[in-house]
């Protein structure tokens, strides 16, 4: 039946030409209008349930797959009941504050819309509950991301340690406090927002608002209130606790103004709290509204005074006698930094370094010589990209340093896993069938010594080719997980690319069982979840057909275990013939007792490699395994998964002789090491005995002063700050059963050693070293400077510093290791610059070099030398002024003027010829006797 609608006093369509529509009717819609609405309704329902059910359900299938299915749930469940349990309070709270509000309103306005019982079916009503559902929904949604501090809260453990100020164990502060945080922030922003919403309809007269309240309204906002001042209290109660990882003075941590100042008026504040909630609680009875205004006045007022008189205390107190003040509080920053970062248990031994290098001391140490890398990555990287990609769809992606058993003994090497790239393809081969079914691995790895060179300068491999080839011998070579991203579907009726052999390819097919099968219902499922309509309706996925899903090995980890850090990149490790990636996994907090924060760190001040991951290549299995069982961090996470995390010790002995101490780690340690190796509190105030960074921290093998056998390193050097010369050099230790354990070199103070800047000037200001780098910069060449390393050798620095020629007239031109440079620290050293290694370390040392790389005379180092006694007057004349002539010449080098100095040079060579040919002229020496014409005796 239509609406009708009568005309009013005055109506236009009255009037003409519009007089025939006095009346107007608005037909019913048909039937089908309504269905279709129904339809589309229901299409956007679906959509909004769909999506995330279908994430559900394919999350716990991938989690099954791999067998931890209860990770999975557990995250969840712990989610769930964060989210639920907040919005089932939050709105249960603020529904029965809304009722209260409208049952004493007595405003006009409510009265005229019929509001007398049922106060929450009103319109005001469904307003109020609208609002705290809006309300409930904001303060919950963000809730089950917290779900870390539950289970850390709720699997507390303690470390034995305890901090100075309250005696408290430091797990307080890595697992309880950050919850506790969590809750009185939540409940101070459910009690503001209700106590806004409860107010506006108290004030609320229809079309105007009046804070005049009558008394029942006092009454209910005094308890709101007394509530809130309860939650102040709180959290005044745990700034006290955050004044120990705080920095509001020259310490990090609790520093006098805070124990002495801050600390008690935390406390009064909390006191203070508890006397004001009960004020307003009692105020319900008194209902007087001078009563809260006065509550909420003396607060503030207090928190004024927390604010200045710190700063009095520190303006007055402390400042005029700083050190002294603070001296206690700076020896705890030293310690509780020390022991954050594990730093606390540094060895520290005396170290010369200023000596001068010998033949002696090179034979003494030829593990370390043998394994000074030459090879840096970035040019190794270009050059496996060339010589071992094989074909073009095949990259190298990062080379990692690691150490293999290598006929008989111990080599570093540089090693990296051939990974696969369909974009790589031509264009009309990026079809879905050769990126999704057909190009699904890669293969094998290339692996060289960090110093072995062959040939016109390339590395010598001990791992190459397809199919592999070398000492590493490598029996499962595929690599379907790794540093890929794209799911694959394997396998499947078309056969998969495994390598090219000539010019046919070989075929393989997955045999792994970890990966999601994509049977019965599942294929709808997945197709959902990836948005591949192809991964529906193809014929080429069978009922064996699995998808291996989340291929990338950090992504893997970060959706197991997301509370864990994986800031450095996996390596490939090669153990019984087969593949693992082993991932570095930390733990951090901010909130560690006395300890300084780091931006290498992430702004945090805790900071453990607490968790090695291993994932085999070939299937996707991950195992966790605990590296610090001090951690109390990842015990907690240890005890909410249970099954998940192995001790280290039941890692396979294989893996464990490639575990490594991370360069992250190691690069953050040493940061913080560079001020707090310093334990005395006055010259660690002053900062008197700071340190920089010479290098970025490096692996290396070789022999620790003192020990009689090599090992895995890795070692850093340090600067005095600002300067240039060598202070000191740390070194952390890979091997079981050392692993972890730390050295720290300390150089006299009372000599000059040189430093890596040092070094870097007087190589550049070696006459034969700047000649050729402007020469060999020519004609179609370019000299490529390799990084300068530095390796302790006897008593002795040895810095070395690799050159690369390369071609620039093509873009796939080699980088060649044509010369090397090495030098010692002590000021009256030389720079000796040779073809090989072993020519510049002869050089170094004083014994003879004959000839550079490929039988070429190296250049001289110094003028040519005075004729001999005996020569005659034309000779000694041509060769002065053939000494004038070179001198000329390497000035001009110096200068950049090359047309002088090649002038200059070939008068030098014109004086070398007419020399030799005066002393093929001269009359010869008389002859001393031969052996066989002497007389007897």
């Amino acid at each position: 039946m239509a609406r009708r609608y009568s005309r009013g006093p005055f109506d236009p369509f009255d009037q003409p030409p519009f007089s025939g529509f006095a009346e107007m009717r608005i037909p019913r819609p048909p039937r089908r209008f309504w269905i279709g609405l129904a339809f589309v309704g229901a299409a956007i329902l679906v959509v909004i349930v769909t999506a995330p059910a279908v994430t559900l359900v394919t999350d716990i299938e991938w989690f099954d797959s791999l067998g931890i299915r209860s990770v999975y749930l557990t995250q969840l469940g712990l989610q769930l009941l964060l989210f639920f349990g907040s919005l089932v309070i939050s709105f249960a709270f603020g529904t029965v504050n809304v009722a209260q509000a409208l049952r004493v309103r007595e405003a006009r306005a409510l009265r005229a819309v019929g509001i007398r019982r049922r106060v929450l079916w009103s319109g005001a009503g469904a307003i109020g509950l609208g609002a705290m559902a809006i309300i409930s929904l904001i303060l919950s949604g963000g809730v089950g991301s917290r779900w870390q501090e539950l289970a850390l809260f709720m699997h507390y453990n303690p470390t034995g340690l305890h901090e100075p100020v309250y005696g408290l164990d430091v797990s307080f502060y890595l697992l309880t406090l950050p919850l506790l945080h969590d809750i009185v922030t939540w409940l101070f922003a459910l009690l503001f927002l209700v106590i806004l919403l409860v107010l506006a309809f108290y004030a609320w007269r229809g079309d105007t608002f009046d804070l005049r309240l009558p008394p029942r309204a006092i009454a209910h906002v005094s308890v709101l209130l007394g509530l809130f001042a309860l939650v102040l209290a709180a959290a005044a109660w745990l700034d006290r606790y955050d004044l120990l990882f705080s920095h509001n003075g020259v310490v990090w941590g609790a520093g006098y103004t805070d124990v002495h100042a801050r600390s008690g008026l935390a406390l009064f504040r909390t006191v203070l709290g508890v006397l004001l909630a009960a004020l307003l609680f009692a105020n319900a009875v008194l209902r007087r509204p001078p009563v809260i205004l006065g509550a909420v006045g003396v607060w503030l007022a207090v928190a004024l005074v927390a604010t200045v008189y710190p700063a009095l205390v520190e303006r007055i107190v402390v400042q005029p006698a700083q050190l002294s003040q603070e001296t206690p509080y700076i020896s705890r920053e030293i310690q509780g930094t020390r022991t954050a970062f594990a730093l606390n248990h540094v060895q520290t031994a005396p170290y010369t370094g200023d000596a001068r290098l010998t033949p002696q001391e090179v034979d003494a140490d030829q593990a370390t010589i043998e394994n000074l890398r030459l090879w840096d990555n970035e040019q190794l990287q270009d050059t496996y990209q060339q010589l071992q990609s094989i074909r073009t769809y095949y990259t190298f992606n990062d080379i990692q340093l690691d150490r293999y058993p290598i006929g008989g003994q111990t080599v570093q090497l540089e090693i990296a896993a051939r990974d696969l790239e369909p974009g790589r393809l031509p264009s009309q081969a990026q079809s879905w069938v050769n990126q999704r079914l057909v190009y699904t691995h890669g293969y094998g790895v290339a692996a060289s010594p960090v110093s072995a060179v062959v040939g016109e300068g390339l590395p010598d491999y001990v791992a190459r080719d397809i199919p592999p080839a070398g000492p590493i011998r490598i029996t499962q070579p595929d690599i379907y997980f790794g540093d890929m991203s794209d799911y694959v579907l394997v396998p499947s009726a078309q056969p998969e690319f495994d390598y090219p052999s000539g010019n046919d390819n070989v075929h393989t097919s997955y045999s792994g069982t970890h990966g999601v099968p994509l049977t019965g219902g599942n294929r709808a499922l997945w197709a959902l979840r990836t948005g591949d309509f192809n991964l529906l309706v193809s014929s080429q996925i069978q009922d064996r057909t699995q998808i291996l899903y989340r291929r990338n090995i950090q992504e893997r980890i970060q959706e197991i275990a997301p509370y864990l850090q994986v800031s450095d990149k996996p390596y490939i490790v090669v153990m019984g013939g087969k593949l693992y990636w082993v991932q570095d996994a930390y733990t951090g907090a901010t909130t560690y007792p006395y300890s300084q924060q780091y931006e290498s760190a992430g702004g945090q001040n805790y900071l453990r490699n607490s968790v090695k991951v291993v994932v085999d290549a070939y299937t996707g299995t991950m195992n966790l395994y605990v590296a610090d069982p001090t951690d109390p961090i990842i015990r907690a996470y240890s005890a909410t998964f249970p099954g998940l995390y192995k001790p280290l010790s039941s890692m396979p002995a294989g893996l464990q002789a490639h575990l490594r101490v991370p360069a992250g780690l190691f690069s953050v340690q040493a940061d913080v090491y560079s001020t707090y190796h310093v334990t005395d509190p006055s010259v660690f105030y002053n900062r008197e005995d700071v340190w920089d960074k010479a290098l970025s921290p490096y692996y290396v093998e070789m022999r620790l002063p003192g020990e009689s056998t090599p090992e895995y390193l890795q070692i850093i050097p340090f600067t005095p700050f600002h300067k240039q010369n060598l202070v000191s050099w740390l070194a952390v230790r890979n091997d079981a059963p050392h692993y972890g354990q730390m050295v720290s070199y300390i150089l006299s103070k009372d000599k000059v050693i040189l430093g890596p800047q040092q070094i870097t000037s007087r190589i550049l200001q070696t006459p034969e070293i700047s000649r050729d780098l402007t020469l060999l910069n020519q004609q179609g060449s370019a000299v490529i400077q390799g990084n300068l390393l530095v390796e302790p050798v006897g008593d002795s620095f040895l810095y070395f510093e690799p050159w690369y020629l390369k071609s620039n007239t093509t873009a796939q031109s080699l980088p060649e290791l044509k010369k090397v440079i090495v030098a010692d620290a002590s000021t009256s050293g030389i720079v000796a610059y040779q073809g090989t290694l072993s020519e510049a370390l002869a050089q170094l040392v004083g014994q003879p070099v004959s000839t550079g790389t490929g039988g070429v005379p190296n250049p001289p180092s110094t003028a040519p030398a005075p004729p001999a006694p005996g020569a005659s007057a034309q000779v000694v004349a041509l060769t002065n002024q053939a000494i004038q002539h070179y001198s000329a010449a390497q000035a001009a080098l110096r200068n950049g003027d090359l047309a002088t100095y090649q002038s200059e040079m070939n008068q030098v060579g014109r004086l070398l010829n007419e020399i030799a040919a005066a002393a093929s002229g001269a009359p010869a020496p008389s002859p001393s006797p031969s052996p066989s014409s002497r007389a007897s005796p």
